[in-house]
């Protein structure tokens, strides 16, 4: 009966780590989520950014062509 009380603790406290490894892996998937939404923004975010840089660059570069065509001639 003694081998069988042992068994059935060590099982009972198995079974206790095996639910507290279940709640760990709930909070990384949720913290997962919330990781996937941020990165989805910030490749949103950079993308608007780098189209803004280079079409302020488009402008500026166009705009000292055509200085330089006004003073060449």
């Amino acid at each position: 009966m003694s081998e069988t009380n042992d068994i059935s603790m060590m099982l009972g406290e198995i079974r206790g780590e095996l639910k507290g490894i279940n709640k760990r892996l709930d909070k990384v998937d949720s913290m997962d989520k919330r990781l996937r939404s941020v990165e989805r923004k910030s490749a949103v975010n950079g993308a608007i950014s780098g189209g803004a840089v280079s079409v302020g660059l488009f402008i500026i570069s166009e705009s000292v062509k055509a200085a330089f065509k006004t003073h060449g001639s």
